[in-house]
């Protein structure tokens, strides 16, 4: 397409005479093969292909996919597909244990929205990436089924230092969560 609008605004402008067709050289994309990527994540909310390059920007699209599923485990609330993208993440652990534990208890969280403030460049070492960043987190309670507040959270944390370290699967051929912490 650009090839042809490039040649259409060239040859617009020239006063020479074209050459025939045959003469032209003809492009053609060479056929490229793509393996589907393996389902990472929930199957309704799986991690997106730009989260699943091994570089910088690849790293950032899991951290912000990370968030996302933060958010959307907490209004569930269900902590396995944390577990599942973070098996070696104790802090990714404990958030997932606190889901669950607030749906055996037949409660709900009320906010608590992450959002990301300010994200710089991941930092890649090999099969490692390192992102340090600030968050904003809304104010967050537990309620039980009637509505009454069993645990008044914390306040609304406008912008807190927070970082994520994630390791390379190849198997997965998508970043896993080592390291994260909010504030």
């Amino acid at each position: 397409m650009a090839l042809t609008l490039a040649t259409a605004l060239l040859s617009a402008c020239s006063t020479e005479a074209e050459a025939p067709s045959e003469s032209l050289p003809t492009t053609s994309a060479p056929a490229t093969t793509t393996e589907a990527l393996p389902v990472v994540g929930p199957p309704d909310f799986p991690v997106p292909p730009e989260a699943r390059t091994q570089d910088a920007a690849g790293a950032e699209a899991f951290l912000r996919y990370w968030i996302d599923l933060l958010n959307r485990q907490r209004a569930i609330p269900a902590g396995q597909p944390l577990r599942d993208l973070g098996p070696d993440c104790d802090e990714c652990r404990r958030i997932a244990d606190n889901n669950d534990a607030t749906a055996a208890a037949r409660e709900t969280y009320v906010g608590g929205n992450v959002t990301l403030n300010d994200v710089p460049p991941a930092v890649l070492t090999g099969d490692r990436a390192e992102v340090i960043f600030g968050a904003r987190i809304d104010a967050v309670s537990i309620v039980d089924a009637n509505g009454v507040v069993v645990d008044p959270g914390i306040p609304e944390q406008p912008n807190i230092g927070s970082g994520i370290r994630l390791i390379w699967s190849e198997s997965l051929r998508s970043w896993l969560v080592t390291e994260f912490n909010l504030g």
